[in-house]
């Protein structure tokens, strides 16, 4: 039986960032050095580390194109699962190792071909890695086990400190936050995610900015008997002068227990949002569980609307030769409408069945009207919106139906495709009976049915098209009740029609 390095899970040990510039790969070996060195490994040990992170650190200067000025190699090490993990990260152009010339062994002629950097790290380490990050770059990540009594004792008996006992919150007091207590909602932010929120949380400066411009509204939860805030949910308002907030933002300080807390705090954001005129409240639910679906749901009366298909963030991860792509996620839009007046919507015939059974659980009245088949005229109104880099996906909203807009769609999705876009979701005013036109033209273009919003922009409904450029595992897609279902099942079959035709 082999002894191996204490079980310690992610025990930093050093992290530096340098030029990418090879005259800095001394640095790098000097830097591994000193890290064997407090890990008491060998003089053997200690040069093939130095080694690997020599070459690692030279491929990705090998591999960076145009100005690196502004740019660094991050080396970060540190302790994991009995391992010494060496991570060499860098912004340089992606490459296709499977298409890359390879060093063979024996071979004088191939001494000079990239492979020999591989294969000495492959000798020197007991695994290397290759994590794409996407726009975030590449990661070439290195691992080599440990001996038992590696760890300097002052390091191994390092032990993150206990959580004590959670504090049970049984009457919190909910309440719209004051502009006082937004500082206090920035640092609950941090408490509760870090900084994987949106920024304008962390920034106190911002969110102040926004509440007073009313585009955003903060819901607190209080312990009474300490005065603490424990909880925050809040209404996003795209733009103001529709009303049509979306819901989210919502979490709960991980030391307090709070049973229903989170469904009080969205509760006083809807009685909010209607008293404000608010035409009605919508939502974004992951598909990666359904807690959240469920009590969208089952807790407050929201309605599937629409399913977004590869619209969460995603990464690529490559081992050797072999790439298998990471899941991007996937959303349930619901809506909650607070105007249920009538309107006149206009469909192609194909989608009518399905939108009337979205428009039945919203209990909204909705009058299919005969579509117009005169050509298009007039002025189009066609913007492209590409959302935030981690995304990778845009959208493109049509504002007005006329004569150039099939083609500016296509100019738009042209462009995203060129720009390697994930996804592009198109948003087509359902209220003009010109419409249907549009939509067929665009599943002539390979979008597919993804759903329906009311109100959403101008005042107006929309139908929802997508197309998906990157390969997605529906059946990781996880959805709550009859009607999730329902809407899921459709836009699956839509998506082979689309494909198929």
């Amino acid at each position: 039986m082999t002894d191996t390095a204490e079980n310690t899970t992610g025990l930093f040990l050093a992290k530096l960032s340098l030029p990418v510039r090879k005259c800095m790969a001394n640095t790098a070996r000097e830097c591994a050095g000193n890290v064997a060195g407090v890990l008491s490994l060998d003089e053997k040990e200690t040069y093939r580390v130095k080694l690997a992170v020599d070459e690692a650190f030279c491929n990705a200067v090998d591999h960076f194109s145009g100005s690196a000025d502004d740019e660094r190699v991050h080396l970060e090490f540190s302790v994991r699962d009995g391992s010494l993990v060496i991570s060499v990260r860098e912004r340089g152009i992606p490459f296709d190792h499977a298409k890359a010339e390879r060093f063979t062994p024996g071979d004088p002629d191939s001494a000079d071909k990239p492979g020999l950097g591989s294969l000495l790290m492959q000798r020197a380490m007991d695994s290397v890695e290759l994590f794409v990050h996407g726009r975030e770059g590449k990661e070439v990540r290195l691992t080599r086990k440990l001996n038992y009594g590696s760890l300097p004792p002052e390091l191994a008996e390092a032990k993150p400190a206990r959580r004590g006992k959670r504090i049970t919150v049984r009457e919190p007091e909910v309440r719209l936050a004051r502009e006082d207590e937004l500082a206090e909602v920035c640092r609950l932010a941090w408490r509760c995610y870090g900084f994987t929120q949106e920024a304008f949380l962390y920034d106190l400066d911002a969110l102040t900015e926004k509440v007073r411009a009313g585009e955003f509204r903060s819901v607190i939860g209080i312990d009474p008997d300490s005065g603490a805030l424990i909880g925050h949910a809040g209404l996003k308002y795209h733009d103001p002068a529709v009303g049509v907030p979306e819901l989210g933002l919502a979490f709960v300080d991980p030391a307090y227990r709070s049973p229903g807390l989170a469904p009080k705090m969205v509760r006083l954001l809807f009685d909010s949002a209607r008293s404000e005129g608010d035409r009605g409240v919508f939502d974004c639910s992951v598909t990666t569980h359904i807690f959240s679906q469920k009590g969208l749901q089952e807790e407050m009366g929201c309605r599937p609307c629409c399913l977004m298909l590869g619209i969460a963030a995603s990464g690529m991860r490559v081992k050797e030769l072999a790439t298998s792509r990471q899941e991007k996620g996937s959303v349930v839009n619901h809506y909650f409408p607070f105007d249920r007046g009538p309107a006149a919507v206009y469909l192609p015939k194909h989608h009518r069945a399905m939108a009337r059974d979205i428009y039945a659980w919203m209990e909204l009245p909705r009058e299919f009207g005969e579509p117009d088949e005169t050509p298009l005229s007039g002025v189009s109104g066609v913007d492209v919106f590409p959302l935030p880099d981690e995304l990778n996906v845009a959208f493109i909203v049509v504002r007005s139906i006329g004569a150039d807009t099939v083609r500016e769609i296509a100019e738009g999705l042209r462009d995203c495709r060129n720009r390697r876009m994930d996804a592009v979701y198109a948003f087509l005013p359902a209220g003009v009976p010109t419409s249907p036109q549009v939509v067929r033209a665009c599943e002539a273009m390979g979008f597919f049915f993804c759903g329906l919003m009311p109100h959403i922009h101008d005042g107006q409904d929309r139908i929802l098209l997508q197309r998906i450029d990157i390969p997605l595992n529906l059946e990781a897609v996880r959805v709550y009740g009859d009607m999730t279902r329902t809407l899921f099942d459709y836009i699956r079959a839509e998506q082979k029609r689309v494909a198929s035709s």
